[in-house]
């Protein structure tokens, strides 16, 4: 028989989907006939993002491209919001959802050793642990997504985890905490498949503020210095990580790395 297109007419929820790489994988799943929901923290922000891909599919139906705000920053009232954001994505469990891409996240607030503190320690898990923990709750229950190997939910790791910049402690850790959620929840929620991919120095609007401060000379240097290709990957290229992820119904726990052979480069003589 001939291969099927495992994507069309499935419907993605995208989390962090109106930048970055989280744009990339709305496009990419769009393009393979995948009806898309995309999430930010701001409904104006949103509202835009849903209209650049309209243009980009101007024969396909409106309604398969929505967006909805969801803020991921307030702790205090993640679970509801959460909730709030699933329930209407699927119209309270009427229209599935077949996967979900999480790739919300910020590099704000990144504590030194010499200067962090209790709470500066705990910043950041908010969305990198307690987020994707939840979404795992509210969909362990069955009533957003089907709970089959047919389906996916995915997170985003980094390389800083395996190989740590200067400065950078705090955010391996945070890494390190997604992988292992990924492990033990490929177990506990099987056989719906959780997987993680691991991107490395991706050009997105998240790390354009750093390539700033480094100027021109800095950001050449990084790209020699974390790359075999001697380049920053394209949101584009990483996107089809996640595809890969929600296409192949044996991979669950797996951990899929797009670095540009990041792990791999020595020290220069």
């Amino acid at each position: 028989m001939a291969h099927q297109n495992r994507l069309a007419n499935t419907h993605v929820l995208v989390f962090g989907g109106t930048s970055g790489i989280g744009f990339a994988v709305a496009n990419m799943s769009l393009s393979y006939g995948a009806r898309v929901t995309i999430s930010g923290s701001v409904q104006p922000k949103v509202d835009d993002k849903v209209e650049k891909l309209r243009s980009f599919y101007p024969n396909m139906t409106a309604s398969n491209i929505v967006g909805i705000a969801c803020d991921l920053s307030d702790t205090d009232n993640l679970e509801p919001n959460i909730k709030t954001l699933l329930d209407r994505a699927t119209e309270t469990g009427k229209k599935k959802i077949d996967h979900i891409a999480f790739t919300a996240g910020s590099l704000d607030g990144v504590p030194k050793v010499h200067d962090v503190t209790a709470t500066s320690a705990l910043d950041g898990l908010g969305m990198r642990f307690v987020a994707p923990a939840i979404i795992a709750k509210l969909l362990s229950t069955g009533l957003y997504m089907p709970l089959t190997a047919d389906s996916s939910f995915i997170v985003t790791g980094g390389t800083n985890t395996y190989r740590p910049m200067p400065g950078w402690a705090y955010v391996a850790a945070r890494g390190s905490i997604a992988s292992g959620l990924v492990r033990g929840l490929a177990v506990d929620m099987a056989p719906l498949r959780v997987n993680i991919v691991i991107p490395g120095a991706i050009q997105t609007e998240l790390l354009q503020p750093m390539l700033n401060r480094m100027g021109a000379e800095g950001t050449e240097k990084m790209k020699k210095d974390n790359s075999l290709m001697k380049a920053f990957g394209q949101p584009e290229d990483i996107a089809e990580a996640y595809g890969y992820l929600m296409r192949d119904r044996f991979a669950t726990g797996s951990f899929v790395t797009s670095d540009g052979g990041r792990l791999l480069v020595s020290p220069e003589p």
